[in-house]
């Protein structure tokens, strides 16, 4: 099942991958379907369906984000497991095989979530966006294979943001578990470069507040984490950016105030070692040698709004979505 949004050249790449996998056409059925795009997606369907061999079908809902549009696929389609991509990836050539295989043996599962490498990464920069789960526990629905019945993204998610991890921990409140599954791969390489980019994805905070409040203790404990030294970490680029700001509020102060000596030495040195935290964090998927000055100059300017962006949205989505209730199975 693959949600669309004017992705027309993406989807032909992914359509392709699919038509090349090693299970048989028979076993697998391919759902699209089109979240409100205005290219040419539902042109490109109606060409390919003529001489592709896939049992290929789709549908057509109004903008309303991927989560809704894997909703409108999931009610097309007919088997008793969905397994969900993005018109942006490229599933290996065994992906279906491996999943039909996962499903026999361990048939209790509620959901399967697959590798996903950052490919191409030659094309990465501090303005693409790229996603990657590589040792499991982020469930990015890219790559993910679900129960039918436990198949259902909230719809007050209307952009492709936390509405697989709202899926995800759902699944797992209801009893179930998620399984990795390192042999179910699929490429994802960096998604164009925009110098808008960055400040996109730092206003999509803003639905933090739904999944915190519909799982307060999952959301606290379990989400974004990663291991630093050994600890798992959740919200670690939340984490850092809140330092950053901290620091540019501190650097501020001391300049206003009139610091100087080891008061401005230390408040310089919280500022640079947040900037470095934080720029790390942005350039680790990034061909640095191939970044023009311009470039550069609006990466620092940037990381220095991100902060604030990712908190006023943040803030906002806490207010807005206070009156939503806990999850219940």
């Amino acid at each position: 099942m693959i949600p669309a949004f004017n992705s027309a050249k993406l989807l032909t790449r992914c359509l392709e991958a699919l038509e090349k996998q090693s299970a048989k056409k028979s076993e697998f059925e391919v759902t699209v379907a089109d979240d409100g795009s205005t290219d040419e997606t539902l042109k490109m369907l109606s060409q390919f369906k003529v001489r592709t061999e896939l049992n290929l079908q789709w549908t057509t809902i109004p903008n309303s984000g991927p989560g809704n549009a894997r909703n409108a696929g999931v009610i097309m389609s007919s088997g008793l497991w969905i397994g969900f991509i993005d018109a942006d990836v490229i599933p290996h050539p065994d992906w279906v095989e491996n999943a039909l295989k996962l499903i026999q043996q361990k048939p209790d599962a509620g959901a399967f979530e697959g590798r996903t490498e950052v490919t191409q990464r030659n094309r990465a920069t501090p303005f693409t966006h790229q996603t990657e789960n590589t040792d499991g526990g982020r469930y990015p629905t890219c790559n993910f294979i679900v129960r039918r019945s436990l198949a259902h993204f909230h719809p007050a998610y209307l952009i492709p943001f936390r509405e697989d991890t709202d899926l995800a921990f759902s699944i797992l409140a209801s009893g179930y578990a998620i399984i990795f599954a390192p042999e179910l791969i699929v490429e994802h390489p960096p998604l164009s470069s925009s110098y808008s980019r960055p400040l996109i994805l730092a206003r999509r905070y803003y639905y933090d507040g739904l999944l915190a409040r519909r799982f307060p203790s999952r959301y606290q404990l379990e989400l974004d984490a990663h291991q630093i030294f050994g600890l798992k970490i959740p919200h670690l680029k939340r984490k850092l950016y809140a330092i950053f700001a901290l620091s540019q509020i501190v650097f501020l102060g001391a300049l206003l105030f009139g610091f100087s000596g080891s008061g401005l030495f230390l408040s310089m040195s919280t500022y640079f070692a947040g900037l470095v935290m934080t720029a790390g964090a942005s350039l680790r998927y990034a061909n640095l040698r191939d970044l023009s000055l311009k470039d550069w100059l609006v990466f620092v300017y940037q990381l220095h709004v991100l902060p604030w962006v990712m908190g006023y949205s943040l803030f906002r989505g806490w207010r807005d979505f206070r009156g939503e209730r806990e999850f219940s199975v």
